[in-house]
């Protein structure tokens, strides 16, 4: 399973934009905590900076969370306390990427 969304990774002095197997955290708006859950970016196309993208997202390690997840929820994209980017889910129901 995996998660499309639209992302949009922020500039920063001396950053490279992210690429396939990029492995941040992030942390899902509208929930009662704030946890950080392990994703992995398996599809990407990140040509600049600050601008919207499309991406296929799979969680890391708890498979799980796919449940927890809605369309049109927004979620923040972490590198430890840092926020590096933010995206928002486009879909849910995916099945797994066949390559």
């Amino acid at each position: 399973m995996y998660i499309m969304a639209e992302v949009v990774f922020y500039a920063k002095e001396d950053s490279m934009l992210p690429k396939v197997g990029y492995r941040p955290d992030a942390v899902f708006c509208g929930k009662d905590r704030e946890d950080y859950w392990g994703i992995t970016f398996i599809d990407l196309s990140a040509a600049a900076f600050n601008t919207p993208m499309l991406a296929m997202i799979k969680f890391t390690f708890d498979e799980t969370h796919y449940s927890e997840v809605e369309t049109g929820q927004r979620f923040l994209i972490m590198e430890g306390p840092h926020q590096v980017g933010e995206g928002i889910v486009v879909s849910t129901a995916c099945e797994e990427k066949t390559r």
